[in-house]
């Protein structure tokens, strides 16, 4: 369960900017507002870029920023918190629900990082269906997003 979280943003940072001109009037986002890095604001701005297309393919979408609520941990017992959660429900065919892992990452950080992105990887190879009784749930990860890897990603 998500609820609302109260971040404190310095006003002079690169995360003073919430994009709360991109997200007033989006339904897919669940907060009013994302005080992310520069990096995971490109993420966003390439979502709603792209959020018609992927609405013909999935209903119920929706892009939760990641504010220390859920961690993921690996089989080394390493902990992180993917900064993005997406969660969406197939159209077609059998009904099941994604829920997906996302990590934007500055080029800078991509190679410290590493383990992270094998994790995700690791995830969506592992292409695990949960069924928690009659609904079904594809947890799956992506690769890092990076704005230089946008066509990539």
């Amino acid at each position: 369960m998500f609820k609302d979280k109260e971040i404190k943003v310095y006003k002079d940072s690169e995360r003073a900017d919430g994009q709360e001109s991109l997200l007033l009037n989006q339904p897919w986002y669940v907060y009013n507002a994302n005080y992310g890095t520069s990096e995971e604001k490109a993420f966003v701005e390439m979502f709603a870029s792209r959020f018609a297309n992927l609405n013909q393919k999935f209903k119920n979408i929706y892009l939760i920023r990641n504010e220390r609520e859920v961690k993921i941990i690996d089989k080394f017992g390493r902990a992180f918190e993917p900064d993005f959660i997406l969660f969406c429900k197939q159209k077609d065919g059998e009904e099941l629900t994604y829920q997906v892992f996302i990590e934007p990452k500055g080029g800078h950080l991509a190679l410290y990082d590493k383990w992270k992105e094998d994790f995700l990887i690791e995830i969506r190879d592992q292409n695990r269906i949960i069924n928690i009784e009659t609904d079904k749930y594809k947890i799956t990860g992506v690769p890092f997003y990076n704005n230089s890897n946008e066509i990539e990603f």
